[in-house]
């Protein structure tokens, strides 16, 4: 993964996250997450789903396809 050290995300994105994920309850997720504007500069949104584990779209999936749809209908055309 070396060769993308530093490399950042350049089209337009959406995270979403249950807060009960044990990926994001790790040591500096957090800060990471607040911080992912830095190397996703078109990150639209950041949308976590409370009480959802790491399967989101399984534990969710009318949030998780409503937050996709969102994402989509606020893209250029």
């Amino acid at each position: 993964m070396a060769v993308f050290d530093g490399t950042n995300v350049t089209v337009p994105a959406l995270y979403i996250a249950g807060d009960h994920d044990l990926v994001v309850a790790g040591p500096g997720a957090a800060e990471h997450i607040a911080s992912m504007k830095q190397f996703v500069p078109l990150l639209r949104d950041i949308q976590m789903l409370p009480g959802c584990g790491h399967w989101t779209q399984q534990e969710r999936p009318a949030e998780v396809s409503a937050a996709i749809i969102e994402f989509l209908r606020g893209l250029p055309n």
